[in-house]
């Protein structure tokens, strides 16, 4: 998706336009892509044992002494992704102020 607006620009609309994101390996965007989601209080979900920098989130997190709400670790892809569905439909209930 071409925005103008270079890799942060779009990382920001990308992280704004989900309800819950997963993140797999990646690098300094992937990173920037974690902190704009945990600020704006998405679910997060991160594939532990997948390389990059999504194995030192977890560390990162402790150094920032910012908490964990929202955010859940696995290693199983399919126990994320469920877990991850979850928590999005319990925050679209908390939105809509109906119950999933």
């Amino acid at each position: 998706m071409y925005t103008g607006f270079g890799y942060s620009g779009r990382n920001l609309l990308f992280i704004r336009s989900t309800d819950a994101v997963i993140f797999v390996c990646g690098r300094i965007g992937t990173l920037n892509e974690f902190t704009i989601a945990f600020e704006d209080k998405k679910p997060i979900g991160i594939l532990t044992e997948s390389g990059g920098i999504s194995d030192e989130l977890d560390h990162l997190l402790i150094l920032a002494k910012r908490g964990r709400a929202k955010i859940v670790f696995d290693n199983d892809p399919d126990k994320l992704a469920a877990k991850i569905i979850k928590m999005a439909r319990e925050d679209i209930g908390r939105i809509d102020g109906d119950t999933i």
